[in-house]
């Protein structure tokens, strides 16, 4: 054999080898996935819910889609019938699965702070607070002393948005 012939050969051997691998032991989720089976002797995997989504258990599987231990943040077992939200799906029950990424945004998304606007000393909404003319502002404070913010109002607020502007020329 020549050097071109030994080369595509020894190729075609190790695409083999590698095409034979073992397949990879199961990930986290597809060991408690197994163990929900065991423990309610499930004959079929339950409805997998991720973030909200519905997903398919078994492309998991595959290794195109790995999710890893640390990356989840909560992940809980509802027993069929216990909801019917996802009506004949739920026959093996789901799994409702959160990923931390999904914790984070939601974290990011929601504003819990109960905000106070006050243009020039008088208290104004949001959407005054929003039309404001930028290029009339002197200086913007952002107050969140519970004392300073009993000045204006008796009501609990965890912040207060100071806008100052200038005064007209005219």
């Amino acid at each position: 054999m020549n050097r071109i012939t030994k080369s595509i050969v020894l190729i075609l051997i190790l695409l083999s080898i590698s095409c034979h691998k073992e397949k990879p032991k199961n990930n986290y989720l597809a060991t408690y996935i197994d163990s929900l089976k065991t423990e309610y002797s499930l004959t079929e995997n339950p409805l997998l819910v991720i973030d909200g989504v519905a997903a398919h258990y078994e492309s998991m599987n595959d290794g195109w889609f790995l999710i890893k231990e640390e990356d989840i943040s909560s992940l809980k077992y509802i027993k069929k019938g216990e909801t019917k939200i996802y009506g004949s799906k739920d026959v093996n029950g789901v799994v409702l699965l959160t990923t931390m990424l999904s914790e984070r945004q939601r974290a990011n998304t929601k504003s819990e702070k109960k905000t106070i606007y006050v243009l020039d000393g008088e208290i104004i909404s949001l959407a005054e607070y929003k039309k404001i003319d930028q290029s009339k502002v002197i200086g913007t404070a952002t107050i969140t002393e519970q004392s300073a913010i009993k000045e204006f109002t008796s009501d609990k607020y965890d912040e207060l948005i100071y806008v100052t502007t200038k005064m007209p020329t005219e």
